[in-house]
């Protein structure tokens, strides 16, 4: 493994860039936003800063040609939201080959499968080789038009494949990239940890009157989460649980994982409130909100993170009050059909498949 594509060129994938290149890897580095390109290619590369180390990382290819990006790449890397997936997957479709390997960084709930049932949908016969990382590898921002900093990187971090029969394969590769990678049992059991789609949408919509009046000008976690709004997280949270032990999927509680990342104390985990841990969560104390919700927290943790997992409650017949009341008033509010622009069934290629296959799809992909 020398050849990196890395797609994106937001805060994640300047990290990526920067980090794979400084650790002697060849990198090209595309991104569909040619204005975010000028700077790096003015410079010629990234400075790194931070948790993946320092120094300036002059990049092997800075290009806003997706073509010229990926021809002969050995690793594709996917560093953009869930919701660029589709678009990805149509502009690869035609230049992917099969020995090439796509890494979604990260897929969060069913990127993978979304991707993979996009790319058939646009012709591809033939079994793409893709794995995903449930989360991003580095908690990073850019510090400059050139410049990223990395605050941290994701130890122990959950790596699943579809097809699931070739994730053993796919982990040792991507290993050499990242070998903090740790195998999931599947694509659902990384999915259905994605807590940003369980405490975004309430603290942006339960808080909607004084994050457009303000602009944002609040403590987004700490000040917005509120006893009353942490009680709603804990329900939106206990139905993601149900679905997920309806489809045999192994989860946790929103609280343990929080504290697991690293994100809040041992004693706040313990009382299992979303409320305790999000006031004893130090990372995010200071961190304020959004300036309007035409945003990720509601286009992705809503459509490709809430709508998902509703659908798979519908697979398994397990009700979600709270997810579907959220899912509308995110609608609503947003003037969006998230229920129907996001990732449902269909769109994650799952259509007519009933519960009893579900693990067989995803250990073997469709027939």
């Amino acid at each position: 493994m020398n050849t990196i594509a890395v797609l994106g060129a937001g805060h994640g994938g300047c990290a990526a860039a920067a980090d794979l290149t400084l650790r002697g890897f060849e990198v090209r580095l595309t991104t569909r936003r040619r204005e975010s390109l000028a700077p790096l290619m003015e410079r010629g590369g990234i400075e790194l800063e931070g948790e993946a180390g320092n120094g300036f990382a002059r990049i092997a290819k800075i290009t806003a040609d997706l073509r010229e990006a990926v021809h002969g790449a050995e690793l594709l890397l996917l560093t953009v939201p869930t919701t660029a997936h589709g678009y990805y997957a149509q502009a690869l479709a035609s230049l992917l080959r099969p020995e090439q390997i796509v890494m979604l960084n990260p897929g969060h709930t069913c990127g993978g499968l979304h991707f993979a049932a996009e790319v058939r949908r646009q012709g591809v016969k033939w079994p793409v080789r893709l794995c995903e990382a449930f989360t991003l590898t580095y908690g990073c921002r850019l510090a400059g038009p050139a410049t990223v900093k990395v605050l941290s990187v994701a130890t122990n971090l959950l790596f699943s494949a579809f097809p699931g029969r070739n994730r053993d394969d796919l982990l040792s590769t991507c290993r050499q990239l990242y070998p903090n990678l740790v195998p999931a049992d599947n694509v659902l059991h990384s999915a259905f940890l994605n807590i940003n789609a369980i405490e975004h949408p309430p603290q942006a919509l339960l808080n909607v009157g004084w994050l457009e009046h303000t602009q944002g000008d609040y403590l987004f976690y700490y000040e917005g989460t509120t006893p009353s709004v942490g009680r709603v997280i804990d329900a939106l949270d206990a139905e993601r649980v149900v679905v997920a032990n309806a489809l045999g999927i192994r989860t946790v509680e929103f609280s343990e994982i929080f504290w697991r990342a690293g994100y809040t104390t041992e004693s706040a985990a313990k009382t299992r409130s979303a409320y305790q841990c999000l006031q004893e969560s130090a990372p995010n104390r200071w961190v304020k909100g959004p300036k309007n919700l035409d945003h990720r927290y509601l286009h992705e943790d809503v459509g490709y993170g809430l709508v998902p997992m509703a659908e798979f409650g519908r697979m398994a017949g397990v009700a979600t009050p709270v997810m579907d009341a959220l899912i509308q008033l995110a609608s609503t509010v947003n003037g969006i059909e998230y229920r129907r622009e996001g990732l449902t069934l269909t769109r994650m290629g799952l259509e007519g498949v009933a519960l009893s296959e579900l693990d067989w799809f995803l250990f073997e992909g469709p027939k």
